[in-house]
């Protein structure tokens, strides 16, 4: 994506496949977070999202994901204010480039509303992990009164409670209530299957596709 020739490459194949990029997952950031302590860490990781947020403009991609969760997870309220102050500079470049900071977190609703309100600008959004939440026993009701307004990017997951991916329908996620919720917003965003995968990948995913089609239908 960042490589010389790299955007032009994916536009090509978009071109010949009809599948366009909408949106960017940073994972990057979960190496490299935006938080981090590491002043030159940091200065590095700002220049890596400003370069992103003119590809993303260049493939008319609508959102890039920023991940705080796991190793890049928000500790405290001293690396909440840090991420605040470090992505702030940028936001006004992803304004004009008409491009969404989607975060995604492991912090409780009311927390990471009160977030989201330090920043101004409405291009610092939510990207909601259906799957994730329910991992964490988040009420997806609660979710959506605190951001759901906020929410660009679902992914579209299910989980345990407590434990790791398994095939839509079969976890914890409330995904019918989910699909309801966004439908209830005119919800207009990007939805990603981030779904179960085994080692052979392509047949369950068509079978998880196929399952949230008819679901979402519904």
């Amino acid at each position: 994506l960042l490589a010389p020739g790299g955007v032009e490459a994916i536009t090509a194949v978009a071109a010949e496949t009809g599948v366009r990029v909408l949106s960017i997952c940073a994972d990057y950031f979960m190496e490299a977070p935006l938080h981090s302590m590491d002043v030159a860490q940091v200065a590095e990781s700002r220049e890596v999202l400003s370069r992103l947020v003119d590809r993303a403009r260049e493939l008319c991609a609508s959102d890039i994901v920023i991940p705080c969760v796991d190793q890049s997870r928000l500790e405290d309220d001293v690396q909440l204010g840090r991420l605040v102050d470090n992505l702030e500079p940028l936001v006004d470049q992803a304004e004009q480039q008409e491009v969404n900071f989607s975060l995604e977190t492991d912090l409780p609703p009311e927390q990471f509303a009160g977030m989201l309100d330090r920043f101004p600008s409405k291009r610092v959004t939510v990207n909601y992990d259906i799957g994730n939440s329910a991992s964490l026993g988040f009420s997806p009701e609660e979710e959506f009164r605190c951001y759901g307004d906020r929410i660009s990017v679902v992914h579209i997951k299910d989980r345990t409670c407590g434990g790791g991916s398994v095939k839509l329908g079969t976890g914890a996620a409330d995904l019918a209530g989910t699909f309801a919720r966004l439908k209830n917003l005119d919800f207009g965003g990007v939805m990603t299957m981030q779904a179960y995968r085994d080692d052979e990948g392509i047949t369950v995913f068509r079978e998880q596709l196929e399952f949230v089609r008819n679901l979402w239908d519904a």
